[in-house]
This record gives structure tokens, C-alpha cells and sequence, in this order.
């Protein structure tokens, strides 16, 4: 593939592609003036309008479109990006990390985590809807489970997945164009396949899987062992195949969805429906644009025919585009095995791989299986990092025993050739390599004490104390104390800081009448030091704190269980939620004395946690 020749719109120079842009190409610049990394991708017409509307709505759960651009200079154009009349680049900010169907492959979310996930997303996509926007690709693999660089997951990219044929209602099949009501379709999607691990419906062929619509509703969740009627009535209003009986407006779904979290088991009352038409026709049952017909509506309808992992971020591009890779040959895809595991709709069973012209197009992806689950055959990896074993000497070697074998089984009485005395070929000549001086290696202690110190910013700490007191085996209200004395909180705002809920940014750590300098944080002392210990003391055991009487669920547990989540894909909010419960009924009970905190925890303290939460996961990224 030709790189281009010059920077997109002469500000974002071209960087990789993405490996979900077979179909339409889709790559990752670098914005010159900022240096944050984009992605770009062409938009016909009228998805240039539907995106331009997007320009400028910022949310902290969704990738903002940064520009769109109709003037486009073809050189600035990967090959096989081509414009046609009307069309042009959308520009979005990359939110490089893991994705939600990745994650999935990995293991379930319970429900309350997924409708706390569904939530944020909706919340995100309200922002553009209100902005006269429609996002027209929600699906695991548009959301971002472990972004890096943003302090609160999920967050819902932009541009850089296709959308999805199951995601995508009836009408959108049939050829439609997107609308506010697909965005709705797809969330109650996202939700079903949150819940199961598998695709609510998975056919190969559009008409196959509109019949798969048409037929009836997805598996209900009792088949996977999950009992909750309430989010079975909330999926069986949203996936209806008929849109007049189906849930299409946002503020209905988020309604459904707050009231599930105040009691999961009270039922929504009934809807009203609109009465049917009095007269149908075959085709507005099946579809009225002629099912089977090719549609350039960049719809990707087989699921497995994508690549994993489209949130994985891309190495530099080449100092010399000129150097290509070898090209490697496409593999066939295999058909998909019937009767396979129930989650098989989410595991790619072989899908040809993306060759690019980048010597470092992007970074393979891991794509760990859960146990139980089928093993993905591999395919032919365009690792940059990978270490791989050249291949010619091997074809050499076959071809000569072949050739061998081919001589003595029809001249077996010929006298013996004398071998050649000259080389068969060259030797490969190694590129001199710029030696790059190694970082001195550090003790064990000095990796401790640089990791504790990354959970704070600069000149938060005076000196250089040892911080193996933290990993010590004692009571950890001890460590936490000493720990909290040799930090400070800055008087500026620290890096990474995160909006309120009224979304205005936090310029300063903002602490509460009589609170410590120590971040506003309080009682969060605790879970903030555990976090810490967890990533920072390998071998640790977990802290211990002292035993409290009465019925109050115990500090210690809620302490471990934030400290073990903090390093997984997951919303730390329950969590957070049964520590502030168990500190109340401590209060309550005035059973508080042993512990120097003086008041239960504050709306302050619990902003403060989340910024502590913030700069933890940004020190996680860089280490």
C-alpha cells in the first residue's frame, strides 16, 4: 500500500491503519499542533452531515469529532481511500485501549455493572443526539472498556468501527439511513451481548439475518442462567423486530434502565402501542429496497469477518515509508463451525488479515479466550514487536530435499553430482541498527518507591523516602497514616483532572471543612493506599484491618474487593458504594473509634477518590 504523500488537511499527518478498515479504510494521524493522535476515516455525504453535527460535543464517555473535512487532497489519502462526489474525512479523537468485546472474550460482567455501563453510554449518546447527531455504529467493538488516558470507563470511540448488522435494526438493513431510533436498537444490542456473550442475532447474509429478526426475539437471558424478568421486559421492547411495539426513544431506555437500578425487580408498566396499519404488503414486512442486493452503506453483517481489537493503539510510523513488509498472503476464512459453544457469535473463526505499507501498522491483539471457549486459529501476525522466524531458509531447505528426493527416485544409479563450491545466494546484510543506551536497571526497592511516587504528581512528595513501610504485614491503618504524611496535595490542578458532575473541571482538590491535607480523600485513605500496595508490593499479602462488632459489613472486605478491582475491566462504583455503607452504619452504631476519621465520608471526599482514581489509571498506562 502507497503511504500518502502529504499530511490530511496539511495538520495531521498519516500514521497507521486501523485493522478494521478492509472495507472502508480507516487510519490514525497525529495532529501536528497537538500531538494527540487521531483517527480519520471517509464518510459519504450524507454521513458527513450526520457527523458534522457531532463536531464539538464533548462527554467524558464518548470520543468527540475533532473536524470534518470535504476538501480533501487525494495525497493525503491512504491507497484504496477514495472520495467519491460529496464525500469526505471525519476526524475523531482515538481513545486508544481494550475493547468491550474483547473483555467479553475474556469473561462475563454482571448485570449491574452492564446497566451502570449502559447509562454512561446512553448519557454520552444523548449529547448527540440533543446536538442533532446520530452516533449510527454503537457495538462491543465501538466501546473503549479499558481507555487509556480517560479516568472513567466506558467510553464510546467514534469512527473507528463499522457498524455491526446485528446492532443495526430492521429498517437500517432494508437501506435506510441512519437515525436517533438505531442508536436505541443498538444500546438495548450492547446490553443483551453485555449480559450473555453472544450476539442477539447471527446470520452471515443480511437477508438472513433480517429472517432471523422477522422469525423472533434473541435466546432469552433464563437459557444463559441469568434470572432478571425486568432486563428480559427491557431487551423484549427494544429488540422487536416491529417498530411501532418497540422502544426507540433514548430517555424511555434510560428511564427503564434507572428504575431497574432502584428495584431490579419491580416490572415497567405496560406501553402504549400504536394500533398496525390496516394495510401491509410483503415488502413492508420483509423490506422494501430488495433484499440481497448489494448496499454501500458500510454495514459489516458478519460479525467474524472483522479482526479483533480496533481500540488498540498503533506504533510510530516509519522513518522510511519507502521500506515495506512482505506481503503476507490472505488466509481463507473457514466456515463457522455449527453446534459450536454458545459464545461462539463473539470469537473470530479466521478472517483474512490487513496488509499495510507501514513497517509498524499496528499492534497485534491479544485475543484471550475465556475458558471453555473454541481457540481462534491463528492468523499470519503484521506484529511490528513480534519476533518472527524469517521463513525463506526453511523453503529453501524443503525445496532442495524435494529436489533431492525427485533425483534419486529416477536416477538412483547416476554417480553422485559434486556439490557446488559457490554460495546459493548472498547472506542477508543486517541494516546497521542505532545502539540505544539501556536505562540503568533499578533495585526492587527503587521500582517500589517509583511506582508509589507515580500515583501522585510531581512535587507531592519531599525528598525521597522508602516507602517499604506500605508493604509491611501490620495493621494497615498504620501504613496508610505514614503514608499520607510524606505526600501533600498540589495547589494547582493535577494532571489528568476530571470534570464534577456538573461537568466544570476540578482546578484544585477540593476538601471539606476540617478535612486533612491529604487530597480530601479521609475514610478513601484506605482503598487509595490498598490500590497502591496491590500494583506496587509484588507478593503482598492483602491489608488487614481491625475487626468492628455489630452487623456493619467489615472495612477489611470492602477495602480488598476495591483494591482487587481497581486492576480490572469493571466500574469501581459498587464497590465504592459498599465501602461508603459500611462506614455510615459504623457512624450509626458508633463504632468509629478505631479509626482517627472523625465524620462519615463526603460528596468531597468521594471526588476526591475519583481524581485519586484518575491519576492511578494513568500511572497504571505509563508503567
Amino acid at each position: 500500500m502507497a503511504l500518502p504523500r502529504t499530511a490530511l488537511a496539511g495538520r495531521y499527518p498519516f500514521a497507521g491503519l486501523l485493522k478494521s478498515s478492509q472495507a472502508n479504510p480507516r487510519w490514525v494521524a497525529t495532529e501536528m499542533e497537538g500531538k494527540r493522535r487521531v483517527v480519520a476515516g471517509v464518510a459519504d455525504a450524507g454521513r458527513l452531515a450526520i457527523l458534522d453535527a457531532a463536531r464539538g460535543v464533548k462527554h467524558r464517555h464518548l470520543a468527540a469529532i475533532v473536524d470534518v473535512l470535504r476538501d480533501v487532497d487525494p495525497a493525503a489519502l491512504p491507497e484504496g481511500a477514495a472520495l467519491s462526489v460529496g464525500a469526505g474525512v471525519v476526524v475523531a479523537e482515538f481513545v486508544p485501549g481494550s475493547t468491550l468485546r474483547s473483555e467479553l472474550l475474556k469473561g462475563g460482567m454482571n448485570s449491574v455493572k452492564v446497566v451502570a455501563w449502559l447509562l454512561r453510554l446512553a448519557d454520552a449518546v444523548q449529547a448527540l443526539h440533543a446536538a442533532g447527531a446520530v452516533h449510527g455504529a454503537i457495538s462491543p467493538r465501538s466501546v473503549i472498556a479499558i481507555p487509556e488516558g480517560r479516568p472513567i470507563a466506558p467510553v464510546l470511540s467514534q469512527v473507528v468501527a463499522p457498524p455491526i448488522g446485528p446492532f443495526c435494526p430492521p429498517e437500517r438493513l432494508k437501506g435506510a439511513a441512519e437515525t436517533a431510533p438505531d442508536d436505541v436498537w443498538a444500546l438495548h444490542a450492547v446490553l443483551y451481548t453485555a449480559l450473555t456473550r453472544e450476539l442477539p442475532y447471527n446470520a452471515p447474509t443480511r437477508d438472513a439475518l433480517l429472517k432471523q429478526m422477522l422469525a423472533g426475539r434473541p435466546k432469552p437471558l433464563s437459557a444463559f442462567g441469568i434470572d432478571e424478568p425486568v432486563l428480559q421486559e427491557i431487551l423484549d421492547r427494544g429488540l422487536s423486530y416491529e417498530k411501532r411495539v418497540r422502544v426507540t426513544e433514548l430517555p424511555e431506555l434510560v428511564q427503564l434502565l434507572d428504575s431497574w437500578e432502584r428495584d431490579p425487580r419491580a416490572m415497567p408498566s405496560k406501553r402504549q402501542i400504536p394500533p398496525r396499519p390496516a394495510t401491509r404488503g410483503l415488502m413492508d414486512i420483509v423490506g422494501g429496497t430488495g433484499l440481497g442486493k448489494e448496499r454501500d452503506d458500510g454495514v459489516v453483517i458478519y460479525d467474524r469477518e472483522l479482526p479483533d481489537d480496533e481500540g488498540a493503539d498503533l506504533s510510530p510510523k516509519p522513518s522510511e515509508p519507502s521500506l515495506a513488509p512482505p506481503m503476507v498472503a490472505p488466509v481463507a476464512a473457514p466456515p463457522p463451525a455449527a453446534g459450536s459453544s454458545p459464545n461462539a457469535a463473539l470469537i473470530p473463526t479466521g478472517a483474512p488479515p490487513v496488509v499495510s505499507a507501514t513497517a509498524t501498522p499496528i499492534a497485534a491483539s491479544s485475543s484471550p479466550v475465556a475458558a471453555g471457549l473454541p481457540a481462534t486459529p491463528k492468523r499470519p501476525s503484521i506484529n511490528p514487536f513480534e519476533r518472527k522466524r524469517a521463513i525463506w531458509p526453511l523453503l529453501l531447505i524443503a525445496a532442495l530435499a524435494s529436489g533431492g528426493l525427485v533425483y534419486l527416485a529416477v536416477a538412483p544409479d547416476a554417480p553422485p553430482a559434486k556439490p557446488k563450491v559457490e554460495a546459493l545466494a548472498p547472506p542477508p546484510v543486517e541494516a546497521p541498527t542505532q545502539q540505544v543506551a539501556e536505562r540503568p536497571k533499578r533495585s526492587a526497592d527503587e521500582e517500589r518507591d517509583a511506582c508509589v511516587a507515580s500515583y501522585f504528581e510531581e512535587g507531592a512528595i519531599d525528598g525521597k523516602p522508602h516507602f517499604e513501610f506500605l508493604c509491611a504485614e501490620e495493621d494497615f491503618r498504620k501504613p496508610t497514616s505514614k503514608l499520607f504524611e510524606v505526600v501533600h496535595p498540589a495547589a494547582t490542578k493535577p494532571e489528568g483532572g476530571v470534570a464534577d458532575d456538573s461537568g466544570a473541571p476540578a482546578d484544585v482538590v477540593h476538601v471539606d471543612g476540617g478535612a486533612r491535607a491529604s487530597y480530601g480523600l479521609e475514610w478513601y485513605e484506605l482503598p487509595a493506599a490498598a490500590i497502591i500496595r496491590k500494583n506496587c508490593c509484588p507478593g503482598a499479602s492483602a491489608p488487614t484491618l481491625p475487626e468492628t462488632g455489630g452487623w456493619c459489613e467489615q472495612l477489611e472486605g470492602a477495602v480488598r474487593r476495591i483494591a482487587d478491582n481497581s486492576s480490572k475491566a469493571g466500574d469501581l462504583a459498587p464497590d465504592a458504594r459498599t465501602f461508603d455503607k459500611a462506614v455510615t452504619c459504623l457512624f450509626a452504631n458508633k463504632l468509629a473509634r478505631p479509626y482517627d476519621y472523625d465524620k462519615p465520608t463526603t460528596d468531597a471526599n468521594r471526588a476526591a477518590f475519583q481524581l485519586f482514581l484518575s491519576r492511578a489509571a494513568i500511572s497504571e498506562a505509563r508503567r
